[in-house]
């Protein structure tokens, strides 16, 4: 998931450069962004799932924190992450965090309200959702933003507005959240306007054969390039390529793509969903579409080919919104001030940890004493 994994990057990174220690730990072997945490100078450490069932991974995880003497821990996706907030001892801040929109993500996270201090969710729409349900009736519940990195003004390119527009979309390509299966019918719709465009679509998934078979044209002032998965390092490289950011998902938490595009003065076309993008995109710095008007995401592109100076003052608009809000630096600052004042009392690690099955887990069994030695034995035999 790039979104959660740029987040962490962002977020320890600057503590870092604030002097404050940080240490990331992952659950799964394969790490997309470990070499930007290296940029940073933040320690990673990456447990391999196949090697490692999971019980021994929670436990190398809990060696390596009473190792580390956290203050705060943050588990920030997915049932296997916070089912470390289990094991913390007393004196250590827990938090747990949240950052889709989506039922299948409140649904685990009520599991581990008990242990936790504070859950931090991603827009507005997720902290009035989550203050509703009666598991964290007695957790407090904040709305902590993300925030990017921002390019200075004097780097950004000089776009040309009266050349074609350049659109992008840049995500995973998947129909479910995404609907990237949606780009069908709007790149009909762009061709058949006349209008000229180059559409770049970055990233991997399911649904990239789909697409590189129905986006074709046969104009050479219509086209359509696939430029594969970008590293996070070249990201700024891209935005300042291009003019528009197309995102048609039917739920977001907060679109971390949304704000780097934005704070690199492309134009959002997105969804108007009720998480994330309210606090974002308003008429001033982007044009929303419904989320079930197909034709409104061409529409809204066509609107601004046409109209170059609306274009223009939605462009500095939507750079501004991210600078004033969204920056890295302002997200650190929220986050700091969500931390305790003061640390709680020393914590007294354990040495050894009985490791239970997940909360979440469908068959327990599956994680008793007789299978656990068995699963190892599986574990070092597929290795």
């Amino acid at each position: 998931m790039g979104g959660s994994t740029t987040f962490l990057v962002n977020l320890a990174g600057e503590l870092v450069r604030r002097g404050i220690p940080v240490e990331v730990f992952s659950l799964e072997k394969e790490n997309p962004l470990a070499a930007d945490f290296a940029k940073q100078n933040v320690s990673l450490l990456c447990l391999d799932q196949r090697r490692m069932i999971f019980e021994d991974r929670q436990e190398s995880v809990l060696q390596q924190l009473a190792r580390f003497q956290p203050t705060v821990v943050v588990s920030t996706l997915g049932a296997v992450s916070f089912e470390v907030l289990r094991y913390l001892p007393d004196g250590v801040y827990r938090i747990g965090m949240g950052q889709s929109d989506d039922p299948l993500v409140y649904d685990m996270m009520r599991y581990y309200a008990p242990w936790m201090d504070l859950l931090a969710v991603v827009s507005q729409t997720m902290k009035q959702k989550a203050e509703v349900m009666p598991e964290f009736a007695r957790v407090p519940v904040a709305c902590l933003f993300y925030g990017v990195p921002m390019c200075p003004e004097s780097e950004l390119p000089v776009r040309d507005f009266t050349a074609p527009l350049r659109l992008l979309y840049h995500g995973r390509l998947g129909r479910e959240q995404k609907r990237v299966h949606l780009f069908r019918e709007i790149f009909r719709q762009l061709r058949e306007s006349g209008i000229p465009f180059h559409w770049t679509i970055a990233g991997e998934g399911e649904e990239r054969n789909f697409l590189e078979a129905n986006l074709k044209s046969d104009s050479p002032h219509q086209t359509v390039s696939f430029a594969g998965q970008v590293g996070y390092a070249d990201i700024p490289v891209l935005l300042k390529q291009h003019d528009v950011f197309l995102l048609a998902s039917d739920y977001e938490g907060l679109p971390l793509s949304l704000l780097e595009a934005m704070g690199h003065g492309l134009v959002p076309v997105v969804s108007d969903l009720k998480s994330g993008i309210p606090e974002v995109v308003d008429g001033s710095n982007g044009m929303l579409v419904p989320v079930n008007d197909v034709p409104g995401y061409a529409r809204a592109i066509i609107h601004l080919h046409e109209q170059r100076g609306e274009y223009v003052d939605k462009s500095r608009a939507a750079r501004g919104r991210v600078e004033k809000v969204f920056s890295v630096s302002a997200m650190t600052d929220r986050w700091l001030a969500a931390f305790p004042a003061t640390p709680g009392s020393a914590a007294s690690w354990s040495k050894n940890w009985r490791i239970q099955a997940p909360l979440t887990a469908a068959n327990p069994v599956y994680f008793s004493s007789p299978v656990r030695v068995l699963r190892r034995l599986a574990a070092r035999f597929r290795n």
